[in-house]
């Protein structure tokens, strides 16, 4: 009765509100299956573990910033380079960039907008007529200057979000990236002794309150703050991490069969009908 009565709480429900995350999905499916396919085809442009961001520390203990956030940021920045930096550059190359500005609505300036900025007068506030000519001769400052950054870290933190999402619903991928990781690490990592409460609750709403493996309910358990058991996909012994991409939450009784050199997970989950 105390979550429910939490749940029809205004706060505490405008707390779970703001936490949400309005989708575009137009581009997150597609670096999505190029993040998937990589993973499951073992053919990673760069080592995840050589672009993550703190990697002893996303090793040890479970960060909201996760090693797949990391590699995903490094798949997205590197592809949206390519539109300002590829041989024979042309100013029409932008185009499908300024497309997703636009869908994912992050405001910038247009060229013409930039051209008067750049003249306006820091006292009087007053500026040049912008003509096609002066647009022309600055197009390209725009391009690398102005427009590239706020691509970079405009897109890129809204696509991470999206793409992450995404993949972290699938624990197959979460399994074949994980071995990944252990594959590349000289060392195993100790256990995590506990976990966070926003972990706990990410993987529960993942998992649809059941068991990652038989699909037993587990939402009785949680709603009377009974311990769930977070399993490790990839053991700690194989060198598994404890990222949460690596993490699942099992019943009692799988989590007592799955011994501690086994790799197990299922994408096995309810449908709508």
């Amino acid at each position: 009765m105390q979550n429910k009565h939490l749940l029809q709480n205004g706060k505490y429900m405008s707390g779970y509100l703001t936490a949400c995350h309005v989708f575009n999905f137009s581009e997150s499916y597609a670096y999505a299956d190029k993040v998937r396919k990589a993973i499951f085809e073992n053919d990673f442009p760069v080592d995840p573990l050589d672009v993550a961001n703190n990697l002893e520390v996303q090793a040890a203990k479970p960060q909201q910033r996760t090693i797949l956030h990391d590699y995903i940021d490094y798949v997205i920045r590197e592809d949206l380079s390519f539109y300002f930096s590829s041989s024979g550059w042309e100013y029409e190359d932008v185009t499908p960039v300024f497309a997703m500005l636009d869908s994912h609505g992050i405001h910038y300036m247009t060229l013409e907008e930039y051209v008067a900025e750049q003249y306006r007068d820091d006292e009087t506030g007053e500026t040049v007529a912008v003509t096609n000519d002066l647009m022309d001769k600055m197009k390209f400052q725009y391009l690398s200057e102005y427009l590239e950054d706020i691509a970079m870290d405009g897109l890129s933190s809204l696509l991470v979000t999206e793409v992450f999402t995404l993949l972290f619903a699938d624990r197959e991928a979460m399994k074949a990236f994980n071995l990944r990781i252990a594959d590349s690490l000289e060392e195993r990592t100790p256990r995590c002794t506990y976990w966070p409460k926003w972990l706990e609750r990410a993987l529960f709403c993942r998992e649809k309150g059941l068991c990652a493996i038989c699909k037993t309910d587990l939402t009785s358990l949680f709603h009377t703050y009974g311990k769930l058991a977070i399993d490790h996909i990839v053991p700690i012994a194989l060198k598994g991490v404890n990222d949460p991409t690596n993490l699942q939450i099992l019943c009692g009784k799988c989590n007592g069969e799955k011994s501690g050199i086994t790799v197990v997970t299922s994408n096995s989950m309810p449908v709508f009908w």
